[in-house]
């Protein structure tokens, strides 16, 4: 056979399978593209090395061993140098501010345990399933919204509903502060749908350009009026040898429409810009000096994960608040230093409001001055349990999450899981006052008197009835 029909034929069978890939799972090749940008200047030279060094052992020459040694070499430290170098590079978008954080000012919000565990519990006469997936929009409403989808059971089938979650910042949750907007059922995209016509990533896939991706960790819901829409921040890898991720836009899928949009410039007050690539920001700051202070942890800050029993817990980092005026979406993430140390010596912020293609948001790091870190959340949160409440009183209670709020003031939220009893200021001195719904530690015992059976009270009345109950409880 002539060896122009062997090399034909082999190239016909790589374009029918890059194709056939490209028709099956586009988001698939997408990744793959992402993952060899980012790391070919490794794999690369040990592949062409390796494979020089291999035929020259089979030839008998002793420099083939030396070859395979140095590509073996290659792919070790140069995976850890290459991998620095592009945390290095990206640690130039992250500035340490010199103004404190207690000059940042953010809207209170309810906290965020308690719209998933309200979100379990109000799918009303839905027939569709909740992915659990919550997110929280702050910029929305009064004291900001959390949202969440719910799917058509079935294989094949797209989003049901959006739920939307407004938690009052103190009592519990009633089916008025939950709402829903509905999907068309001729809207049939969903992440993760088993079939062609209904898999949200591969309908993306196929409308953007080679190596961009759609996270859906970074996707989140909104009701547009009665419009439920998905956002599904993208993002692509930028340079050559030494890249980094960079937002690559925003796809919109509309759920009454059914119809799939990709805006490559964003600016207004949703979450669209990748918290993904925020956390990469902050994670990037522990390559900001040498390679040496990156190998032995001597610069950069870390989140609260090394404190184990803060309440924020899986929460704790990139968490969604609102500037006073709800006209921005910040991701905020406590920071503490690299060591032991579990104080909290920094915020770090990045803007989630505002996307332009190929370019990050910068990231601001707001130290507190040297000799005035804030303490541990956990070391708050036993403050609060143990000596604010008084003991007696916090039995039962759990503190679910403390953020910074404005004037260098912190709030814990304090009750049950779906209830709201005690919301604690902690100033910048770490003095606590807390307060209830009617502005004092104490509070006025309530009435609950219901003036009717219960049988005949309708839920809403029925859960404002509990509230005062459990606040009462709160109180003894």
């Amino acid at each position: 056979m002539r060896p122009t029909l062997i090399i034909g034929g082999v190239l016909g069978a790589l374009a029918v399978i890059v194709f056939g890939a490209w028709f099956l799972l586009p988001n698939l090749v997408h990744d793959l593209w992402g993952i060899f940008r980012a790391t070919w200047v490794v794999f690369v030279p040990v592949i062409v090395v390796g494979a020089i060094g291999a035929f020259l052992i089979f030839a008998e020459r002793g420099i083939g061993w030396l070859l395979a040694v140095a590509a073996g070499a290659w792919l070790i430290c140069g995976g850890f140098v290459v991998s620095y170098m592009q945390g290095h590079e990206l640690s130039k978008s992250v500035t340490v501010s010199e103004s404190s954080p207690n000059e940042l000012q953010f809207r209170e919000r309810a906290p965020f345990d308690v719209a998933v565990a309200t979100s379990k519990r109000t799918l009303g006469n839905t027939t569709g399933d909740a992915t659990g997936t919550v997110k929280a929009i702050p910029t929305a409403g009064d004291n900001g919204e959390f949202t969440t989808s719910v799917v058509r059971r079935g294989a094949f089938k797209g989003y049901e509903s959006t739920q939307v979650l407004t938690p009052p910042l103190f009592g519990g949750s009633s089916s008025k502060d939950v709402r829903f907007c509905s999907f068309s059922e001729d809207a049939e995209l969903r992440f993760g749908g088993a079939g062609f016509n209904n898999n949200l990533d591969r309908a993306i896939a196929l409308k953007v350009p080679l190596g961009t991706n759609a996270n859906k960790s970074d996707a989140f819901v909104v009701c547009d009026g009665e419009t439920p829409k998905v956002y599904a921040p993208l993002t692509v890898q930028k340079g050559f040898a030494i890249t980094k991720r960079v937002p690559a836009g925003v796809a919109v899928y509309n759920g009454k429409t059914g119809e799939l949009t990709v805006e490559k410039d964003y600016k207004g007050n949703l979450p669209v810009y990748p918290a993904s690539i925020t956390e990469a920001q902050r994670k990037s700051t522990t390559d900001a000096g040498s390679f040496f202070d990156s190998l032995f942890g001597r610069v950069g800050f870390e989140d609260t994960g090394k404190d184990e029993d803060d309440p924020n817990d899986e929460n704790r980092a990139e968490f969604g608040l609102s500037n006073l005026d709800g006209t921005q979406h910040k991701f905020v993430t406590p920071l503490n230093s690299r060591g032991s140390s579990s104080s909290i010596i920094a915020l770090g912020v990045g803007n989630g409001s505002t996307v332009k293609h190929g370019e990050l948001n910068e990231y601001t790091v707001y130290k507190y001055p040297q000799d005035e870190p804030r303490q541990a959340n956990s070391a708050v949160a036993a403050s609060i349990t143990g000596e604010v409440l008084g003991g007696y009183k916090a039995q039962g209670l759990k503190v679910f999450e403390i953020v910074p709020a404005g004037d260098g003031k912190w709030v814990a939220s304090i009750g049950k899981s779906q209830s709201i009893l005690y919301r604690a200021v902690i100033d910048e001195a770490g003095t606590i006052t807390l307060t209830d719904e009617a502005g004092d530690g104490e509070g006025e015992s309530a009435s609950a008197d219901a003036g009717k059976p219960l049988s005949e009270m309708s839920v809403e009345e029925l859960q404002e009835l509990g509230s005062h109950v459990l606040r009462e409880l709160g109180d003894r």
